[in-house]
């Protein structure tokens, strides 16, 4: 019988493992993902041929050099499965648990990577991957005028595709089940400044990540050596000071300093002990590019694109501060 890719029975769950080699397999601490189109999980062979001499014209043998899981998963932000995500990429979690909504802040400012667990079950439950020592390898996240926030989040796993019994996938309350959308009681801010001119934004944190191999078939380790978070903001085009700053330093020819500034973008929903919201921030924001849409004798709404890279200054290159009902760590 075939079975179609919008099955119910298939589902993404993501969990936090406490340590490198020990699979989160407890249902109460995996948080599952209505995921979003351009999700894929896959273990990948790296498969050898050789061609050697008394072969004659084709390859004679053939061997795994190693393999690994990889993929990416997508979807919109919502409150709760965002606390999980967050605490893996950038992580340095902290919470405050005692509070109504829950306070967790994230952020760029520590060493130390967090390990995870991905089940992945296919529709008809024909087959329930289970991804360990899961490393994520980065995080995109982007708002678009009248969409929600959407994520996305690349991955590599050094022990793929071991079975698990199936187990009934627990999505959150209604509250922590709604997505964050762009015009959901929004600020955005530039320089300090609100601005209510941007149509959208995407930050996206890229981590460089040395995949090691040594006596196994499977990858032994996936070290994160280096970071760069880059910001994109689109908004219309009203004034020219910005463009002046990043283009000419200000004046009207260019100078030798790389302008700086900072970026924040926020979205909440309900209010009180129920608040939701998650705001990111940018303290320190290096500007590369202005670019305004081109010439059209058609017309077009003149729009520009701002882009920036984040700098490590007095604070955090990224900080990401959410509110939910989940009063505690997600490991938990």
């Amino acid at each position: 019988m075939p079975y179609s890719s919008a099955s119910p029975d298939a589902f993404l769950a993501l969990g936090m493992q406490s340590a490198l080699g020990t699979a989160q397999v407890t249902a109460e601490k995996l948080r599952f993902l209505k995921y979003a189109a351009g999700n894929n999980i896959e273990v990948i062979p790296d498969v050898a041929e050789l061609r050697e001499g008394g072969d004659g014209l084709d390859f004679g043998y053939v061997y795994k050099k190693s393999v690994k899981g990889a993929g990416q998963l997508v979807g919109n932000i919502r409150p709760d499965f965002a606390g999980q995500l967050f605490q893996l990429l950038p992580g340095g979690a902290t919470w405050d648990g005692a509070s109504l909504p829950a306070i967790h802040t994230f952020h760029t400012g520590h060493a130390s990577h967090p390990w995870s667990t991905i089940v992945a079950r296919h529709p008809g439950d024909a087959i329930s991957h289970l991804f360990r020592d899961v490393r994520l390898t980065g995080l995109t996240i982007e708002g678009a005028a009248g969409e929600p926030w959407k994520f996305t989040a690349p991955l590599i796993a050094l022990q793929p595709g071991a079975s698990l019994g199936s187990f009934t996938p627990s999505y959150r309350n209604q509250d922590d089940d709604q997505p964050f959308v762009f015009h959901f009681q929004p600020t955005y801010a530039i320089d300090g400044t609100a601005d209510t001119d941007i149509t959208g934004f995407k930050i996206d944190l890229a981590l460089g990540v040395e995949e090691l191999l040594a006596q196994a078939i499977t990858l032994d380790e996936a070290v994160v050596q280096n970071r760069a978070i880059d910001v994109e903001i689109t908004r219309r085009f009203e004034d020219a000071t910005l463009w002046k700053k990043i283009a000419h330093g200000g004046g009207v020819s260019p100078t030798t300093s790389v302008p700086t500034g900072a970026f924040r973008a926020a979205a909440r929903f309900n209010s009180g002990a129920s608040l939701r919201e998650l705001i990111l921030d940018v303290p320190l924001l290096s500007y590369r590019q202005n670019a305004l849409t081109e010439l059209d004798p058609d017309g077009r709404t003149v729009m520009e694109t701002i882009s920036g890279r984040a700098l490590k200054g007095a604070t955090h290159a990224l900080v990401i501060t959410l509110k939910n009902s989940h009063a505690s760590g997600y490991a938990s």
